[in-house]
């Protein structure tokens, strides 16, 4: 026991053997030896961090989506080869492989092994410590802990391999799908797409049994996050009869813990910058950029605010040397009533430098500071779970109940004083052109700069000959245009060659291509 519980600080050997293991406790580090004791490991920082980030808490993914942009400035003076996320220049621009194959990959050893890591160790070690007084908490435990597992392997296979499709044979080999805490015991084999929604729905199942309907805590599943995963995991096995149940089921949950729509969605109609009378922002840029936002609560900066169903750290983008919102993004709104626009659509200076006695500078810019004003999410949001159902219904064929879900929100996001925040003529839409609407807002809703969009253009590339559907995307920068089918070796990470190294029993070859991302 004493074995697999030593595997919190030993997240290396878990790919690369630790057959020195000693039965011993180390110096400065407590081995769990009751049920409430793992309470403190699922509260870890490390099972909530790291998700797809690189080192400056940005994303390579956001770059190979659609929601970016890169200035030509940027891309020859900041981007050169030795900025320390050059990974993300190698993507945006569709130059492989994107990270160099001989250095660690932050999103297998800082993001979601380690966090399983911790989690396995959870699963098992609640198991051998209960007794008949701790039995339901070390369920809930392990129910939560089997969740957030799930959700790490379901996101990270459709990242390492392609999204699943009823209509394939989803055989492609992905990602290993560790359950084990041990660290002395060999990593299984690469389990292939159909093996991981498998084994994640098994997951899920288990925790929907014991799950919690309460948390402290939003890093912690209760009962509705875990619902809202399994809508998740239906809407990516695109069965949405059962995607539709489950998010019915997870709304429902919602409003019966939080008694309303209000009490689960900000209304950005009373939001409001606070004044500064000493703010001086440079000429024509807008002074919001360094006001504070304020809302109907304190809480818009805190990892438990109201909109909060499962928190993951989200990576930051969509300003600065990160990129711009691209044009296609910043189309998305309506200039004169979404609230997200206005309050977070800023004006501000780009990116400048100066190369010898030339400066490069891009002037003022539109950047959006929404991740910035307001604590986002890479898991789920309360927000994201209603456009879930109204996805849901409008694949049903529910066009009235969709569009009521479009406009509940529409109604905390789009200007009250101007009349109607219901769709323009929504009722008047084919069934098509709703969830087209839907499938926007929910663009619009989640944050710009995580690996969301990388996954929902992965999955709407298999509604072939629909208007949301796209097969290939285009970056550009400046006269220059870069672009690559989604379903392709571009939308797919190669696992890296020091995980490869030392599993020589999954066979794969090591990736020997020069890195050369500019």
């Amino acid at each position: 026991m004493k074995a697999k519980l030593l595997t919190i600080s030993l997240m290396v050997g878990l790919f690369m053997g630790c057959h020195d293991f000693l039965d011993v406790k180390p110096v400065g580090k407590l081995i769990p030896t009751e049920v409430e004791e793992f309470e403190n490991i699922l509260n870890n920082t490390y099972t909530v961090d790291w998700y797809y980030m690189d080192n400056n808490k940005g994303t390579l993914l956001a770059s190979l989506g659609d929601n970016l942009q890169i200035s030509e400035n940027s891309a020859n003076y900041n981007y050169t080869a030795t900025h320390p996320n050059i990974n993300r220049y190698a993507a945006y621009t569709f130059k492989l492989p994107y990270g160099n194959p001989e250095k660690p990959d932050y999103f297998w050893e800082w993001g979601t092994y380690r966090a399983v890591g911790l989690l396995n160790n959870v699963i098992d070690g609640v198991n051998d410590v209960k007794n008949e007084k701790t039995a339901k908490l070390a369920e809930e435990l392990s129910a939560q802990a089997r969740a957030a597992r799930a959700w790490s392997y379901l996101t990270m296979a459709m990242i390492y391999g392609p999204v699943y499709d009823p209509a394939g044979a989803n055989d492609t080999k992905t990602i290993p799908y560790r359950t084990a805490a041990s660290p002395t015991e060999a990593n299984p084999a690469l389990s292939t797409t159909a093996e991981v929604f498998g084994l994640a729905k098994a997951d899920i199942d288990f925790a929907l049994k014991s799950v919690p309907d309460n948390v402290n805590h939003p890093a912690r599943m209760n009962r509705c996050a875990v619902q809202t995963l399994m809508a998740y995991y239906y809407m990516f096995a695109r069965d949405f009869g059962k995607m539709l149940e489950y998010a019915d089921m997870a709304w429902t949950s919602a409003l019966a813990q939080q008694g309303s729509v209000d009490n689960l969605i900000y209304n950005y109609n009373d939001f409001y910058y606070e004044p500064d009378p000493e703010a001086s922002p440079s000429p024509g840029t807008d002074v919001e950029v360094s006001l504070d936002l304020k809302g109907q609560d304190d809480y818009l900066g805190q990892t438990y605010h109201r909109e909060m169903l499962f928190y993951r750290v989200a990576p930051s983008g969509g300003m600065g040397s990160s990129g711009y919102p691209s044009v296609e993004f910043i189309s998305l709104f309506d200039k004169n009533t979404d609230l997200r626009y206005r309050l977070f659509m800023l004006k501000d200076l780009g990116y400048a430098t100066t190369v010898g006695d030339t400066k490069y500078d891009d002037g003022i810019v539109l950047q959006y500071y929404r991740d910035v004003k307001i604590k986002m999410t890479q898991g789920f949001s309360y927000p994201e779970l209603l456009l879930m159902r109204a996805e849901a219904y409008a694949r049903n064929s529910r066009k009235t109940e969709a569009l009521s879900d479009l406009n509940t929100l529409r109604k905390y996001r789009y200007d009250n004083t101007q009349g109607s925040t219901d769709l323009p003529n929504g009722a008047a839409l084919t069934e098509d052109q709703l969830l087209e609407e839907i499938l926007k807002e929910r663009r619009r809703e989640l944050p710009i700069a995580t690996f969301q969009r990388v996954l929902d253009l992965k999955r709407l590339a298999l509604d072939n000959g629909k208007p949301w559907c796209k097969t290939t995307i285009e970056h550009k920068i400046g006269t220059q245009t870069y672009s690559a089918s989604i379903n392709s070796e571009y939308y797919v990470l190669p696992i890296p060659n020091n995980i490869i190294k030392y599993n020589p029993q999954w066979g794969l070859p090591l990736d020997t291509r020069p890195y050369n991302p500019k």
